[in-house]
């Protein structure tokens, strides 16, 4: 009775922390950013509050995120969120989109804004064991923020925890091990989003297994009744760099798994899968990888089937 006594009384608040990168903030900026609630504290390149919840607005939170390129909400109840904006150029919303899971309560969402894109990771859960009592949100972004200039460079295993968020509600550990195949920001992040330590070893588990090795020269050739399921065209600013790629199924009893993917790209290989949502995410992967060797250029669709 009395635990319940403290918790209904402690302080409800959201923690905010944002940063944009490669640029600063304008002065008219850095005025209306110290004008907002919960003491921020404002530099040319950063902002950071504790907004009591009632003081907390939706208006607030989107001025957040029209302003930073990364930021964090951290919600004392439970919720929080990790988001990153990253410009079209660098990575593109089809690469991104298998892995889009959840609502806008939990999971991860994927949104253009004018030319980019922005990634949200969130996590709705009511701490009910109190293990964010004595946290503030703080110090969190920093060790997160290299996850950002890892989507940029191609490598999206981060987007992979969206599905096993709030699955590990026990005590926050920021130093998780060098494990299971993420680099450190990730394993921050998956801290930072309670990802429990069973479910990234399930992770690295089917990633390894999508990896495939080598297959046999000519081995797709020799699968005839191959069936189509997606393409699109990578429309390149300098013509001869131009190049399909495409996703299919491949025919029954084929001795290299159910999908495939192939690209008309030189440097492109053919890739067998056993799973679909392994074949998409390796779909996804193989075209972005391809997009960076021909930049810059759009992306087409050329059909969708399946």
């Amino acid at each position: 009775m009395g635990r319940r006594k403290y918790r209904d009384e402690r302080r409800h608040y959201t923690y905010i922390e944002a940063v944009v990168l490669d640029r600063v903030l304008d002065e008219n900026t850095q005025s209306a950013l110290r004008m907002l609630p919960g003491q921020p504290m404002v530099t040319s390149a950063s902002f950071s509050a504790s907004v009591d919840w009632d003081e907390y607005t939706r208006e607030m939170e989107r001025f957040v995120e029209r302003t930073f390129d990364a930021w964090l909400f951290f919600d004392n109840t439970g919720p929080r969120t990790v988001a990153f904006r990253i410009p079209g150029t660098a990575l593109s919303a089809q690469a991104v989109a298998p892995y889009a899971h959840g609502d806008v309560l939990e999971g991860l969402s994927v949104e253009t804004s004018g030319d980019d894109l922005l990634l949200r990771l969130r996590m709705y859960a009511e701490d009910s064991e109190l293990f964010n009592l004595h946290e503030t949100g703080a110090g969190w972004l920093n060790d997160i923020l290299p996850v950002r200039a890892e989507l940029m460079s191609g490598t999206l295993d981060a987007l992979e925890l969206a599905p096993v968020v709030g699955t590990h509600w026990d005590e926050i550990e920021r130093d998780a091990p060098a494990e299971h195949g993420l680099s450190k920001a990730s394993r921050v992040l998956a801290a930072y989003l309670q990802v429990s330590p069973e479910e990234l070893k399930r992770l690295a588990a089917r990633r390894t297994q999508a990896r495939q090795t080598e297959l046999p020269p000519g081995w797709l050739s020799g699968c005839s009744d191959r069936e189509p399921v997606a393409r699109w065209e990578f429309a390149a600013a300098e013509p001869h760099k131009s190049f399909e790629i495409t996703l299919g199924r491949l025919p029954s009893g084929c001795e290299y798994g159910e999908w495939y993917v192939t690209a008309t790209e030189p440097r492109g290989r053919d890739v067998a899968f056993r799973v679909e949502d392994d074949a998409r995410k390796g779909y996804h992967d193989e075209a972005l990888r391809l997009q960076r060797l021909n930049d810059p250029g759009r992306w087409r669709q050329l059909d969708q089937t399946g």
